[in-house]
């Protein structure tokens, strides 16, 4: 029988494991390692492709949480905030628009954020941040036009 302890460090070795590898999946046999819900993950919800459950564990403080995805006969992990920071990345080489919206949101929200110890303050900043990029690309967008 496994304890606590010991699912959190199977947990821990899988998410060190991934993080070095920017954005991958790991695909364990559910025989190979403990339950996620055995390591203390918590149910959450993602978009669905045929799994059972989905579960976030935070396997040490810090750090992005690893993704679990439960399917009949396997487990998929991945570190869920180096997939997120790939995909902007991606956008933003691919699209220079993306990437002034992506750099404003992330300004204004630092802004917001030091004005505000709250969470709104940091939405509104990157709101104002989305919008001042949306009358940047304006301005450019018709200077380019004449």
């Amino acid at each position: 029988m496994n304890t606590r302890a010991k699912s959190r460090r199977a947990w821990r070795k899988v998410s060190e494991s991934l993080s070095g590898q920017g954005g991958a999946t790991a695909t364990i046999p559910k025989t190979a390692i403990p339950h996620p819900r055995d390591a203390g993950a918590l149910p959450t919800a993602t978009w669905p492709v045929g799994q059972i459950a989905d579960y976030s564990l935070i396997t040490r403080k810090g750090e992005p949480p690893l993704a679990v995805r439960e399917f009949d006969d396997r487990f998929e992990a991945m570190v869920e905030g180096v997939r997120m920071t790939m995909k902007a990345v991606d956008a933003a080489e691919k699209s220079p628009t993306a990437a002034m919206y992506l750099g404003g949101a992330l300004l204004g929200g630092a802004v917001g954020s030091a004005m505000s110890n709250k969470r709104e303050g940091a939405m509104l900043g990157a709101g104002l941040g989305i919008l001042f990029a949306a009358l940047l690309d304006s301005a450019t967008q018709d200077g380019r036009r004449s």
